[in-house]
């Protein structure tokens, strides 16, 4: 590949990208502050998360007023770039900017031997790297640079963030306040029936079946050369179809008529590792008990339950449970604990969460608190709080909001915006 091409390439790209940020409104993201700590020094940052989710502005926030370069490799001039055209793309950085601190790539995984080039370049510069395929790029940056490197996953909007898009800021006191009570929640109707993804703002329900599509075609079937691409487009429907539901990969395969489940498996993993889903696993103490137990199944973003589910007006308590759970998945990456659901057999928990070796709180979640299911839910509440030994718990619900005490245990029930604004 001839410098001069690899020069224009960067040279477009640095452009259009300072286009975009111009015309785009920025709004802050939750993680900037602590992903700007992370490269004080030398080190090596390394960003995942869906596809449009934001990565590049993201990072180009983080080198906001610093010298730094920038190349996307997911660029159709770059199709025949090789493992050797790294050396020229460094060659055409020192002689397009000269001097810089930080290096900004995009889809470098793409590229054969990318991590030992990272490798190469650590020592001297700051670098940032963006992706959307978690396991691959932490995989292989684990072999090569053993651990010296930090990860940060960024996911669609959380409603905080959608405030702020929306030009609406929450003070402290805001929560008693009626007149804002009910123009928050006005939003948060608006956000879960919508989409944390920007541009979907802009392009509609169309643009969300597309980017999922595309996902499945690009990130997937194209690149871990998928033997079954149509139960994996299939499959990934039915997952839509099932958010916030149990699965079994076993029915599963007998459903695709796969012989063996650990293909439906491996299907799984290649959804989860692209962000498009993620799984939740059954708490037990035997990890045997825990793998071999259903999984509950949900969704990235409500907006592609929305735009790709046959029946999404009528899961409105299923709905709620789906931002739940990705409103704690995108806590777990920043206080560092893990989640998964507990069940007796008899009565159910939605999200206990494990922090060390410690279950530290458990959440119920609900459209509202009636007489058709308030023991239920308070009942699988109470049995693993008693399970874990704790004396509080969380219903959260829609708008319902009360404090009830049961046999000496407490549960707080507030409507899942004020969960997320109050950060509990």
């Amino acid at each position: 590949m001839k410098k001069e091409y690899i020069k224009n390439i960067i040279f477009d790209q640095k452009e259009e990208l300072v286009t975009k940020l111009k015309k785009t409104e920025v709004i802050e993201r939750a993680g900037l502050d602590t992903c700007s700590g992370y490269i004080k020094y030398p080190n090596v940052l390394l960003i995942t998360g869906l596809r449009r989710v934001g990565k590049s502005v993201f990072s180009n926030l983080l080198v906001k007023n610093k010298k730094y370069v920038f190349l996307n490799f997911d660029d159709e001039r770059l199709i025949d770039f090789q493992t050797q055209d790294f050396s020229l793309v460094l060659e055409c950085f020192y002689e397009l900017y000269n001097d810089f601190d930080y290096i900004l790539f995009d889809e470098i995984q793409n590229i054969r031997g990318w991590e030992l080039f990272i490798n190469r370049l650590r020592e001297k510069y700051k670098i940032i790297i963006t992706g959307s395929n978690a396991n691959l790029l932490s995989k292989e940056l684990a072999t090569h640079l053993t651990g010296r490197f930090i990860d940060f996953a960024l996911f669609p909007m959380s409603f905080k963030e959608f405030l702020t898009f929306n030009h609406i800021s929450i003070k402290e006191n805001d929560i008693y306040s009626t007149k804002k009570k009910s123009q928050i929640h006005l939003l948060f109707n608006n956000y879960i029936t919508n989409s944390g993804i920007f541009e979907y703002y802009k392009l509609g329900k169309e643009f969300l079946r597309n980017l999922w599509s595309v996902v499945i075609t690009k990130d997937i079937v194209a690149r871990y050369n998928v033997k079954y691409p149509r139960v994996l487009e299939e499959l990934s429907v039915l997952l839509v179809n099932s958010f916030a539901s149990k699965i079994s990969f076993s029915k599963l395969s007998r459903h695709f008529k796969i012989k063996s489940y650990h293909t439906i498996n491996e299907y799984m993993r290649y959804l989860e590792n692209s962000f498009l889903i993620f799984t939740v696993n059954k708490f037990s103490y035997k990890i045997k008990e825990q793998l071999s137990a259903f999984k509950k199944v949900y969704i990235i973003d409500q907006g592609f339950i929305n735009a790709l589910s046959f029946n999404f007006s009528e899961n409105k308590g299923k709905l709620l449970e789906n931002i739940v759970a990705v409103e704690l998945k995108r806590r777990s990456y920043r206080e560092n604990f893990s989640i998964y659901y507990w069940d007796n057999y008899n009565v159910e928990c939605d999200f206990i969460i494990k922090q060390g070796l410690k279950i530290t709180s458990t959440y119920q979640v609900c459209s509202e608190l009636n007489l058709n299911n308030r023991k239920r839910e308070i009942n699988g509440l109470v049995n693993a709080m008693k399970e874990f030994n704790l004396k509080e718990g969380y219903i959260l619900t829609e708008s319902t909001e009360e404090e009830i005490r049961v046999n000496g245990f407490k549960i707080f029930v507030m409507p899942v915006w004020k969960w997320i604004a109050k950060d509990i």
